[in-house]
């Protein structure tokens, strides 16, 4: 029946629209089915990781370290030069004298609660958040507060490019560590996680990550090519060329912020001498260290400085193989103390860390120095060196991309140098960077900091640590860029096709 209002020149447009509310109301509900059933395909889609002796006490690394990486983002993300780039803030301006900068935030972003990340919000986090980075350099953090609908404000001290690193911290919501903006979401089981479907890039087409910790890499590998895994979150160095000729199996290497060295702890009897730990690293070949130990999946360091850091100094001094005046110095320090060199090394009793030792014991056997082997899981190895109940220990130590980071692990008022590591000597070149005013002063502190470094060194610095990430091509992953780690794009991760997800229901 045709309304009586509408004429026969209306009777088209009545139809029509009538029509286009039918069809509408068709389109609506077949998108907000496919949308339920996209969000129910994603639910069911599991990754399933396999991690190597993790430790679950360390929270700098091991299971914790992995959740922040998944669960919470960072305000700005250095890169492989140390310079910041975009992440929650998408651009800053910095003031003429260098010591304000005005943090531009993306609008839409909400924390794993619900509640927006706004300025007020992030004003209110980054505080805390820049402290458990900076540690004392916190005092020069004069203020931080929201100054427009999109803008924060951040009022330093001075204008060392060392304070402005502490712009690239992780951010979770003021009050609540574990609560951030990352694609993934914490659970009540620290070894699973599951997507952040209000994640402000797009929900994650993986719903749920699930980790299981082996007892070595070799085995984690063993579960990966039997289909029981679809990813190893890291590929030990003697798995990986025969890795990379897998059909099944996709591997992306980077090398780490993290390089393997032997701390030494300048308190102990053995190593108190300057002198004796200049011979230590003097006595080490490093390439042939990264050669036979790694594989030769490593890059020989220079130092505690990032090799490609902005600031580093082109004649910054480096890291010699000198073995003779290693063995002169070593004489020298025995005939003051009329004992022979002999010290304890705590090792992980994993198979990098006790090629790695061996390399080093068979090295410094040649200038006369005896390095003993005591081996110890992760978690008890770090209560030793947290109770300074050692002479030395063989780890990964962050030290890089940025100086920050190296002044997290070195200094000795930071929350994370609970191994007494380090000297005031050190402290000390530290300090010279905090109060750079230009870059040029700031370029001359990071040479000075390099040379203290060598000339009192409290480590015996090996290689920064190349590692891989191997997952099967049951995943579509997408492109990275160089120098960026393959677990940024997670988000975007796809089956490869549905049989994946109907084998996961």
């Amino acid at each position: 029946m045709i309304h009586p209002r509408c004429g026969n020149s209306r009777i088209g447009s009545c139809l029509a629209a009538m029509t286009g509310c039918v069809v509408m109301a068709i389109v609506g509900a077949a998108c907000n089915g496919r949308e339920t059933e996209d969000a129910k395909s994603s639910a069911a889609v599991v990754l399933r990781v396999g991690v190597a002796q993790f430790s679950t006490t360390n929270p700098g690394a091991g299971l914790r370290g992995l959740s922040q990486n998944l669960t919470i983002e960072t305000l700005l993300r250095p890169s492989p030069d140390g310079r910041l780039q975009p992440v929650l803030a998408d651009r800053w301006t910095v003031s003429a004298d260098g010591d304000v900068v005005t943090l531009h935030i993306k609008g839409g972003m909400k924390f794993h609660d619900g509640s927006l990340l706004d300025p007020p919000a992030l004003a209110a986090a980054l505080p805390d958040a820049m402290r458990s980075l900076m540690g004392p350099l916190i005092d020069d953090v004069l203020s931080v507060r929201p100054v427009l609908p999109d803008q924060v404000e951040v009022r330093f001290r001075n204008a060392s490019p060392l304070l402005l690193e502490g712009l690239g911290t992780q951010v979770s919501k003021a009050g609540s560590a574990a609560v951030g903006t990352g694609p993934y979401m914490a659970t009540s089981n620290p070894a699973e996680f599951r997507a952040n479907t209000a994640y402000y890039l797009g929900a994650p087409s993986i719903g749920r990550i699930a980790i299981s910790n082996y007892p070595s890499a070799r085995a984690a590998w063993a579960e990966l090519l039997r289909d029981q895994l679809d990813m190893l979150y890291e590929v030990g160095n003697d798995a990986l060329d025969s890795m990379e000729a897998s059909n099944n199996v996709a591997v992306f290497t980077i090398t780490r912020p993290y390089q393997h060295m032997v701390v030494l702890n300048t308190q102990s009897r053995q190593l108190q001498s300057k002198d004796t730990r200049r011979a230590l690293n003097l006595a080490i070949d490093r390439p042939a260290i990264v050669k036979e130990a790694l594989n030769g999946h490593g890059v020989a360091s220079n130092g505690p400085v990032a090799p490609r850091y902005w600031a580093l100094p082109p004649d910054a001094p480096t890291l010699d193989y000198d073995p003779q005046r290693a063995a002169d110095l070593v004489h020298g320090a025995r005939s003051k103390s009329s004992s022979a060199t002999t010290f304890t090394c705590l090792v992980a009793p994993d198979a990098v860390s006790e090629r790695l030792a061996l390399a080093l014991k068979r090295q410094l056997q040649a200038i006369g120095v005896s390095m003993n082997v005591e081996q110890l899981p992760q978690d008890r190895l770090f209560e030793r060196m947290a109770r300074r109940d050692y002479d030395a220990a063989l780890i990964e130590g962050l030290s890089g991309p940025t100086l920050l980071r190296a002044y997290f692990f070195w200094h000795a008022n930071t929350p994370f140098n609970n191994g007494g590591w380090g000297n005031a000597t050190i402290d000390a070149a530290f300090e010279r960077a905090r109060r750079a005013t230009s870059e040029k002063e700031y370029i001359e502190a990071v040479g000075g900091l390099q040379r203290t470094f060598m000339d009192d060194p409290p480590a015996i610095f090996l290689a920064w640590s190349v590692t891989s990430r191997a997952v099967s091509r049951r995943f579509v992953v997408p492109h990275v860029d160089a120098g960026r780690d393959v677990l940024s794009t997670l988000r975007l991760w796809k089956p490869a096709n549905d049989s994946l997800r109907a084998s996961r229901n």
